[in-house]
């Protein structure tokens, strides 16, 4: 009883994700799992080395440095973290806008992050040589828009102490980075400006116009996803 229980609440949950959130939530999942099966630790290759994008142009590494995850515990805090945001803004946004917000935050969290580090080298701190993986630099682009739209006055950081909802975003970067010396400062501090740089209304020119949405949505290749229950 109690393991059809379990599996009770996980269909509920998974049922209850939007398109875009549980595309996210499956492709991470999927490739933590993947990579212990298979015995993949070389993060190196995939991580967001900022010498290697700016020197050797791997570029790829925008991309791939998010969707990976060092442990099951720092999956399981990431996809935590994200889910109930992302559902909510998904929902508010739609699927495509989401999904595409998405895309523009990891892209932009990324050349915040080769800036920051480049700037840091510059200073002579080891920033440009740090190897970070993990979607947080993105979670903390959500939660600025997160925090952005909600009423509350104030926020709760881990029920430690609370802060003015407009601080929430800064006082729990720093407040991690206490807890947790090891996380990458200027990951999160990247997907935070990311996540200012859209509420600031500075990628109003970038985002999808109405029209450009309807079309996607109307186009035959996007379908099967319309078509969806999950969509949104």
């Amino acid at each position: 009883m109690q393991e059809s229980s379990l599996q009770t609440r996980g269909r509920d949950f998974y049922g209850s994700l939007p398109l875009g959130t549980r595309g996210v939530f499956v492709t991470c999942v999927a490739l933590y799992v993947t990579g212990v099966l298979l015995g993949f630790d070389d993060f190196a290759q995939i991580c967001m080395a900022p010498s290697w994008v700016l020197r050797d142009g791997q570029v790829y590494r925008m991309f791939t440095s998010v969707l990976f995850h060092g442990s099951v515990l720092h999956l399981a805090f990431n996809m935590m973290a994200f889910v109930p945001m992302a559902s909510s803004l998904e929902r508010l946004l739609g699927t495509v806008q989401f999904t595409y917000i998405l895309v523009l935050f990891t892209l932009l969290a990324s050349i915040f992050h080769v800036g920051l580090a480049f700037i840091g080298g510059t200073l002579g701190y080891p920033s440009m040589h740090e190897c970070a993986i993990g979607f947080s630099g993105v979670i903390f682009g959500v939660i600025v828009v997160d925090t952005h739209l909600s009423s509350v006055a104030q926020r709760s950081i881990f029920g430690f102490f609370t802060v003015p909802s407009q601080w929430y975003p800064l006082s729990l970067l720093i407040f991690l980075q206490v807890l947790m010396p090891s996380v990458s400062f200027v990951g999160h501090l990247s997907g935070l400006l990311a996540g200012l740089t859209y509420v600031r209304g500075h990628l109003n020119p970038l985002l999808l116009r109405p029209s450009t949405t309807a079309w996607i949505e109307q186009h035959a290749w996007a379908a099967p996803a319309v078509r969806h229950g999950a969509f949104i």
